[in-house]
C-alpha cells in the first residue's frame, strides 16, 4: 500500500533584479532569503545570503548600491509579496568551507539617510505638516491623518529624519512606517482596537512561544506639563489609567496647550504600560500574519486573549519557509 506523506510545499522565489526576470539565476544561488517587517519607526529590509564560489556576485553580476530588488514567494495556495526593496550594503566572504556574499536592502530609497543628524527647531507645526515637509524632501508621500493639534515647539536635536519622526510619532500616540516611496502613519489605539484575523492555539497552531509578564514598567498615571495661556502660568495635567498601580510616569516635555498635554501624557501612559509582551512562531505559514495586525491567542491560561504583531521576519532556508513575530497583548 502507497504511504501518503503531507509534505510541506516547497516555497518559490520570484526575484526581479531592476526589473528583469532572474529568479532562475538567483535560484541556483540562494542560501537564505530573510524578510523583516516592521510596523514603525524603521524601513523593512530584505538579506539574501547567496553562494558565491563561481565569484559572479563579486564582477558580472556584482550587487550595486541602489539597485532594485522585488520578490514575491509562491507557497502552495498561498502567495507572500514583501515588495520592492533598494541594496543598501554587501558582505562578501571567502574561505574554506566556501565563498559567500549577503546583500542586503531596503523598503526604501537609500537616500533617505539614516545616518544624517540634524538640528532644527519646529514651532507651531501639526505633525502631518512636519512629516509632508521632511517627506517631500526625499520625495515621499505622507498617508494617514495625525489630527490637527499643534505641537508648539520641538527640537530635532542632532537626530536623524527618521529617529525625529519616530520620536514626535510616538510621544503623539501614532506610529509611522517607511514603504515604497510612502510615510505612513497610524494611530496605535486604533490599530489595537481593530478586530482580529485569526487565531493561534497553542494545542496545534504554535512551534514556539515566550511572553514576559511585568508590573515593573507598568504607571498607573502619566504627568505633563503645559502652558495655561489664560493664567500665563505653568500646570499640570495627569492621565489616569489603572488605579490599582501607583507608579506616576513623568513626562519631560513642555507642552503649549491643554489639548496637547493630554495627548501626551496619555500616549505616554499606553506606551509604558506593556504588561505582556514576547515573541511567537506559529507552526505553519500564515499569509495573514504581519506586522500591524491584531490576532487570538488562546490555550496559554490567563495569558489568552488579542495581541498586536509589532515585527514579523519571514526566512526561507534549507529547511522551508518560517515565520516569526514580536507580539504584544492588547
Amino acid at each position: 500500500m502507497e504511504t501518503i506523506t503531507n509534505k510541506p510545499p516547497k516555497p518559490v522565489v520570484t526575484l526581479l533584479y531592476n526589473g528583469k526576470d532572474a529568479s532562475k539565476d538567483f535560484s541556483k544561488y540562494l542560501r537564505c532569503l530573510t524578510f523583516n517587517e516592521f510596523e514603525d519607526e524603521q524601513s523593512d529590509e530584505l538579506t539574501l545570503a547567496l553562494n558565491n564560489d563561481d565569484g559572479y556576485f563579486s564582477d558580472l553580476w556584482y550587487p550595486n548600491k541602489g539597485d532594485k530588488i522585488t520578490v514575491s514567494i509562491q507557497y502552495g495556495e498561498d502567495i507572500f509579496e514583501p515588495g520592492t526593496f533598494t541594496i543598501d550594503d554587501n558582505s562578501f566572504n571567502w574561505g574554506l568551507s566556501g565563498d559567500t556574499v549577503e546583500i542586503k536592502a531596503l523598503a526604501t530609497s537609500t537616500n533617505f539617510s539614516v545616518r544624517t543628524q540634524k538640528i532644527k527647531n519646529w514651532t507651531g507645526k501639526t505633525l502631518n505638516q512636519i512629516a509632508n515637509e521632511i517627506g517631500k524632501s526625499y520625495g515621499f508621500k505622507v498617508l494617514g491623518n495625525t489630527g490637527s493639534i499643534k505641537i508648539g515647539t520641538i527640537v530635532q536635536k542632532n537626530e536623524s529624519d527618521i529617529a525625529f519622526l519616530k520620536r514626535v510619532s510616538k510621544l503623539y500616540g501614532y506610529i509611522f512606517n517607511i514603504k515604497d516611496g510612502l510615510l505612513t502613519f497610524s494611530s496605535l489605539e486604533e490599530l489595537e482596537k481593530g478586530e482580529s484575523l485569526f487565531t493561534l492555539s497553542k494545542s496545534s497552531d504554535i512551534e514556539d512561544l515566550s511572553l514576559n509578564d511585568t508590573v515593573t514598567k507598568i504607571y498607573g498615571k502619566a504627568k505633563v506639563q503645559y502652558l495655561d495661556l489664560k493664567t500665563k502660568s505653568i500646570k499640570t495635567y495627569t492621565a489616569v489609567g489603572n488605579t490599582e498601580i501607583t507608579n506616576v510616569l513623568t513626562v519631560y516635555k513642555r507642552c503649549s496647550s491643554l489639548s496637547e498635554a493630554k495627548i501626551v501624557a496619555q500616549s505616554a501612559l499606553k506606551n509604558s504600560s506593556r504588561e505582556v509582551a514576547g515573541r511567537i512562531q506559529p507552526s505553519k505559514p500564515n499569509k495573514l500574519f504581519m506586522a500591524g495586525v491584531n490576532f487570538d491567542l488562546v490555550g496559554i491560561g490567563k495569558h489568552e486573549g488579542k495581541y498586536h504583531i509589532k515585527a514579523h521576519t519571514l526566512k526561507i532556508d534549507e529547511s522551508g519557509l518560517k515565520q516569526e513575530g514580536e507580539i504584544v497583548k492588547c
